[in-house]
């Protein structure tokens, strides 16, 4: 098992008694790091969550739904649905920023990691997401990006995510063809020209330098990203001086 899919299943799968994956475990090196991060940062999520239950939380709930009347009962269903898939997608994400060992070798693969990883239940949640344009605002101005109007108003989800070289912001865009996720990495430096990649579930994405750090935008194949790409960057502007 070579060290980028140990791990990959660190962090899907870290108690696996695979026999692949426990001889992975046993050796030294990089994956005697990554393996001891891996257990540090569980210990920690599940210190975490360990969270006391409130009293007569269960009281509160049955007294609740006793004095919701029954026509109600299906949208609130649905509505209830829809937050557990919104604090499904902020866990997910929260527990990808701070996953170590994340794999940093090669800008694709990174790219091919993270949206394995994120990319499909960002934008399942993204649909019934409210934009919030002071969160994506801020959610870009601390990170040294300001995004113009246009632009703006199509962002319907955005949060901070994992790049090669630290924090960056993984946001999804409404296009007349369909969501765009934008993948913007401050700190990581796109040499030559643009690039291309294709990814899974009939994805590809097209990666491009800008005056400050990269970005890679996201589509079903067959769209024309690269064209995207450039309007998207014109739309950008970097707070001067700003270092990260």
């Amino acid at each position: 098992m070579n060290l980028l899919e140990f791990k990959r299943r660190l962090m899907t799968d870290p108690y696996s008694r695979d026999p692949e994956f426990v001889a992975a475990r046993a050796k030294g090196g990089e994956y005697a790091r990554a393996a001891a991060e891996a257990d540090t940062f569980e210990a920690q999520l599940q210190k975490a969550l360990d969270v006391r239950v409130p009293q007569k939380l269960a009281e509160n709930i049955i007294l609740r739904q006793s004095m919701t009347p029954a026509p109600r009962l299906r949208s609130a269903h649905r509505y209830l649905a829809v937050a557990a898939a919104m604090v499904m997608a902020v866990a997910i994400s929260t527990i990808i920023y701070f996953q170590p060992g994340a794999p940093h070798e090669d800008l694709h693969q990174h790219l091919a990691w993270h949206w394995e990883m994120d990319g499909p239940a960002t934008l399942a949640v993204s649909e019934h997401s409210p934009s919030d344009e002071d969160h994506v605002r801020r959610i870009f101005s601390e990170l040294g990006v300001h995004l113009d109007h246009d632009l703006l108003a199509n962002v319907r989800l955005t949060k901070f995510c994992p790049t090669p070289d630290g924090a960056g912001a993984h946001a999804v865009l409404a296009t007349d063809d369909g969501p765009v996720t934008l993948f913007y990495m401050p700190q990581t430096r796109v040499s030559g020209s643009p690039s291309h990649v294709r990814l899974a579930d009939g994805m590809e994405g097209w990666i491009v330098d800008l005056p400050r750090g990269s970005m890679a935008l996201i589509a079903e194949s067959g769209r024309d990203t690269a064209a995207l790409a450039d309007e998207i960057r014109r739309k950008l502007s970097f707070t001067p001086g700003m270092s990260l």
